[in-house]
């Protein structure tokens, strides 16, 4: 039986790449967004009021996942809460995920938990709660704008009832409403699904948040390598290839995920840079995308070709090959499959099929438009596991007497 503590020990004494993997956390909200400079501008400018006259406000966030919706109302709210105390008003911002605090009773405690309130956990019912919160904002004169992130899942699941109580919470008193509410909500049809007296009180305040593209996505990368990594253990093109993975949805949560992935697969096999291939190996692990059914319909020399580029871009330990390096590989493996190789015009047939199956990713070489070479990449899968997939395919044709067209 082991030692678990020289287990531990020899862990934690084990050279990493990382130097704070909590700033790639979907929790870290950096100091500054980076392309969400317009955006927070916006909702600055539904929140004056706010501090200007006491004015209740309320703004819907939409957009896909992983454009920063909880970052930017996090981000926010930081600041309006600051921005507030330097006017002398008693601002405080409340973050509820609606998704995890799944009930009303669940949103309306978390909402209390940001004041000195003393709730019982049994015998209350939310609309008491509430009414807590309400008398002590106007005990201190105070004001509360809370966020309620993913709302639309919550209404879905437990209709809109919450949403309402919460836009009307003052009414009773004759006070003004000291509650101001930002919702988060993945579609920007989430208004039709609220009743016209809840609908009306957002006013139509809506901010839509697009999605990022490779450049953004890559700025938003380097930021993060700089905080989580140790310096020049990330490489350039590694960061470019997640950037072009992610970019396909605009997701920068999952672009975050696989560079932190891939720091993992780099500290586990005691390198001291995170390269491209470890890209594809955190890929494969947490979006695994080699299609089989995909491979099988292709052409022997497609297969091929696909196969010599697997092996250039495991050779060179890059990102990218290119268009030229990959048809002398090509050349090579007909040598070695006894096939004659095919014209150039045939092989950029192939690229332009499979680049449309989301086999390959092709860019313009050296970055430039108008460049008419082409650097190709495979972005889905380590390099090994293509290149095992292909060989068995073209074995077992060959085994079969099925060449399986060109």
């Amino acid at each position: 039986m082991g030692d678990y503590g020289e287990i531990f020990e020899e862990e934690m004494g084990r050279s990493t790449v990382f130097k704070d993997q909590s700033k790639l956390s979907p929790d870290y909200v950096p100091g500054k967004l980076l392309h969400r400079d317009e955006e927070f501008r916006g909702l600055t400018r539904y929140f004056r009021p706010v501090l200007e006259s006491g004015a209740s406000q309320r703004v819907l966030i939409t957009g896909s996942v992983g454009v920063g919706k909880t970052a930017l109302a996090r981000r926010f709210g930081r600041e309006f809460e600051s921005a507030g105390k330097k006017r002398g008003v008693n601002m405080t911002y409340a973050h509820v995920n609606c998704r995890k605090q799944g009930t009303a009773p669940m949103v309306i405690r978390k909402i209390a938990s940001n004041f000195p309130i003393s709730v019982p956990r049994r015998g209350f019912s939310p609309q008491e709660i509430l009414d807590h919160v309400i008398h002590f904002l106007q005990k201190k004169d105070s004001y509360l704008t809370v966020t309620l992130d993913e709302l639309d899942h919550f209404v879905e699941q437990n209709g809109p009832d919450l949403l309402y109580s919460l836009t009307r919470p003052f009414e009773e008193s004759g006070g003004p409403n000291r509650m101001s509410i930002i919702a988060t909500s993945f579609s920007p049809n989430f208004f039709d699904s609220l009743d016209e007296a809840t609908r009306s009180t957002f006013m139509h305040n809506r901010i839509d948040l697009n999605t990022y593209n490779a450049g953004q996505i890559s700025d938003i990368l380097n930021q993060r390598v700089k905080l989580a990594f140790k310096p020049d253990t990330v490489r350039g093109d590694s960061v470019d290839l997640i950037s072009k993975i992610a970019s396909r949805r605009g997701d920068a949560r999952f672009a975050l995920e696989l560079l932190w992935y891939a720091g993992r697969v780099a500290s586990e096999g005691k390198v001291e840079k995170v390269s491209p291939n470890q890209v594809r190996r955190a890929k494969s692990k947490i979006h695994p995308e080699v299609r089989r059914e995909v491979l099988m319909d292709l052409g022997e020399h497609e297969l091929i070709y696909l196969l010599a580029l697997s092996r250039r871009l495991k050779i060179s330990d890059e990102a990218y090959a290119t268009g030229e390096s990959v048809s002398n590989a090509y050349r090579v493996v007909c040598e070695e499959s006894g096939e004659n190789p095919l014209e150039n015009a045939e092989l950029r047939s192939f690229v332009q099929k499979m680049e449309g199956l989301g086999l390959i990713d092709v860019e313009p070489s050296g970055g430039r438009e108008e460049s008419r070479g082409r650097d190709l990449s495979i972005s889905d899968a380590p390099l090994e596991l293509m290149e095992d997939v292909i060989e068995k395919i073209l074995q077992r044709r060959h085994g079969s007497g099925d060449r399986g067209g060109r």
